[in-house]
């Protein structure tokens, strides 16, 4: 089976067909945790469309979030589960693979 063989068949979940939602979960593998403010920031995605895409991740079990208690006001956060963190060292392995086929 090729890299690009292996890239198709990790990224066929359903949950992993958005570019955004790959970029939320590099980040969250990256950071362990962030704010739900700081993933606005990043993808560059409105309040919905943003909730949208960490509910689809949630519901496939690659992040969970809870509410925490700030001076501000309260926080949304989001963390990377043990299944994200499969899905990411996957996919840089996969990705570093094909960096080095170039």
């Amino acid at each position: 089976m090729s890299d690009i063989d292996d890239l198709k068949l990790l990224l066929q979940d359903d949950a992993l067909k958005s570019m955004v939602r790959i970029l939320i979960l590099i980040s969250l593998a990256l950071n362990d945790k962030m704010y739900f403010s700081d993933l606005i920031m990043l993808t560059n995605t409105g309040k919905g469309s943003l909730s949208n895409h960490l509910d689809i991740l949630i519901k496939y079990g690659y992040i969970k979030d809870k509410n925490v208690f700030t001076i501000g006001g309260p926080r949304r956060v989001l963390e990377i589960t043990d299944k994200g963190k499969i899905f990411y060292q996957n996919y840089t392995k996969i990705i570093s693979k094909l960096h080095g086929n170039l």
